[in-house]
């Protein structure tokens, strides 16, 4: 992997620092809290995907049942994912063509 930033969340610090306005310092909040809780789901997703490595590499088996709920579970969150990074890119465009259009 590559080395991350040593500040990825630094353009939203910044942004939480400068903003005055009330609807828009909430809709920050809004965005602090979606970080938050994917942050969370990616961390505990990776503490099953670790889980799974290490009771496979010990020669412990699964049941069906097991199996079938982490994948659904991955399944469930996989769409979410694409979807929103489906809406991520179409706001990403816009955002580009707001400031295309002011230039």
């Amino acid at each position: 992997m590559t080395d991350a930033p040593a500040d990825p969340l630094a353009p939203l610090r910044i942004l939480a620092e400068r903003v005055d306005d009330p609807d828009l310092k909430q809709a920050v909040r809004d965005v602090i809290a979606l970080v938050e809780r994917d942050t969370s789901l990616v961390i505990e997703q990776t503490l099953i995907a670790t889980d799974i490595a290490a009771r496979t590499k010990a020669g412990d088996w699964f049941q069906n049942t097991e199996l079938t709920q982490i994948g659904n579970d991955a399944g469930h969150i996989l769409r979410e994912y694409k979807a929103q990074r489906t809406a991520l890119g179409e706001l990403t465009a816009a955002l580009t063509d707001d400031s295309d259009a002011g230039e």
